[in-house]
């Protein structure tokens, strides 16, 4: 226990640690990378002594030591300014022009249309001014709320995002009490430097969508199709990402596919209805998103250099990942196993890999029997940090040119400890979640 408390102690001082910030950019960044990575480590210590504490003290113990010191985390880096990403300000304008009654899907920043509102502070912040908002509806109604509750201030949207990672917490906890499973399992998610550096300080909106993805979990536990189709309808309209997860949950549900979907299409048509008067446009920039940004790949990044065509590279990536998931939904029996895989092709094949866009794995990452996977993509978290080195240059020369020599640390090992399970997966019909339930009957919790 002594160790527990001393690396979660030492964990806090780092956190606090990054309010002390260098004026240099290559020292800030250089800085923060080393930080992160110092956390990273104390926290995969953590997860192995809570391991072994489980064996000796009451997990009720063990959880509440768990879920209060997460909130400590979160709480200390709540009131940092995003220095990692600006994606937040591009919330704050989508609330605000939603307040003066515009549509955000209309017109871009930057657009003569919106000038009158351009002296707004969070103009001149908004990533990619001339493209509109790329946030499906559910994400824009929170934002329009956080801006009425806060008005001009980041908080709003920082203090609804660590809402949703407490419900996140508390609805993990649900699930592995349902499968008789180890409760101390929740540090997986909530002590994780991940989504406690990206969702506390950054405050991307991913936090809320994952919460409905843990919402998902927990239904499919039950058994409640329509809470199943709600919640995967309201991950969705918070980001796209889990669209990738529609087949397998078709697949799952087809004995009962039209109570599924019909849920799932009225959610959608509900909450899409407020902005369809501009019709396809309601799409935003997605189509801009989805064929011109890369950044951090790994096949993307050799087919690029191979045919020196971003488009083309994009094409065959996206054609792949579909196809990766095809194999995934007719290889699998359960929606955990699928979902993981699917996750980690998503990875693989995406033009673009955020630090950020890892946290949606995590869900599944929890119900995860097998030591070199989880490996690879904790592997893949820690070094991931690394990509944030893109930022020294782009805040200097105003130039975003991520490193190959990176990507080559982030994907070696990680493809290389993915090998094994991968062939496994492929030629074996084991059931993840079936032997994860055994694992955890084994242990079963007070």
């Amino acid at each position: 226990m002594f160790f527990l408390l001393a690396f979660s102690c030492i964990t806090e001082a780092l956190y606090i640690s990054l309010y002390y910030f260098p004026v240099l950019p290559a020292i800030l960044y250089k800085k923060y990378i080393l930080t992160s990575c110092i956390c990273f480590l104390l926290y995969f210590a953590n997860l192995y002594f809570l391991d072994k504490l489980s064996k000796e003290y009451n997990n009720t113990y063990l959880l509440t030591f768990i879920l209060i010191t997460g909130i400590v985390f979160r709480l200390t880096l709540l009131p940092l300014p995003p220095f990692l990403s600006d994606d937040i300000y591009r919330y704050v304008w989508d609330g605000f022009i939603q307040a003066n009654g515009i549509n955000p899907y209309l017109y871009a920043p930057n657009s003569e249309k919106l000038a009158l509102f351009q002296s707004f502070y969070a103009f001149k912040l908004v990533n990619h001014p001339n493209l509109p908002t790329i946030y499906p509806p559910l994400a824009q109604i929170l934002f329009f709320l956080a801006y009425l509750i806060t008005k001009h201030s980041i908080i709003g949207i920082k203090l609804l995002i660590f809402i949703a990672e407490i419900i996140s917490a508390i609805l993990l906890t649900k699930t592995l009490q349902k499968l008789n499973l180890n409760l101390t399992k929740v540090a997986i998610y909530f002590l994780s430097p991940l989504p406690i550096i990206e969702f506390s300080i950054s405050a991307h909106i991913d936090s809320v969508g994952l919460m409905f993805l843990f919402l998902l979990i927990y239904s499919l536990t039950l058994k409640k199709t329509k809470l199943s189709a709600f919640s995967f309808a309201n991950a969705i309209l918070i980001k796209i990402l889990p669209i990738i997860l529609l087949p397998i949950l078709i697949k799952l549900y087809k004995n009962l596919l039209f109570t599924f979907i019909i849920t799932f299409l009225l959610i959608v048509c509900l909450l899409y209805l407020p902005y369809l008067s501009i019709g396809i446009k309601v799409l935003g920039s997605l189509g801009n998103f989805a064929k011109d940004f890369y950044f951090n790949s790994s096949i993307f990044s050799i087919l690029y250099f191979l045919t020196n065509n971003n488009h083309l590279s994009a094409s065959i990536c996206y054609i792949l990942l579909v196809l990766w998931i095809l194999l995934i939904t007719f290889k699998s029996t359960n929606f955990i196993n699928a979902s993981f895989w699917v996750f980690i092709g998503f990875y693989v094949f995406s033009p673009i890999v955020h630090p950020w866009y890892l946290t949606w794995i995590m869900p599944f990452l929890v119900f995860c029997p097998s030591r070199k996977l989880f490996y690879a993509v904790f592997w893949l978290m820690i070094s991931c940090q690394s990509s944030y080195y893109v930022l020294v240059n782009y805040k200097q020369n105003g130039i975003w040119q991520d490193s190959a020599i990176i990507r080559v640390i982030e994907y070696v090992p990680f493809f290389a400890l993915l090998g094994q399970d991968l062939l496994r997966f492929l030629f074996s019909s084991k059931n993840i979640l079936q032997e994860k339930n055994s694992n955890g009957n084994n242990r079963k919790t007070s």
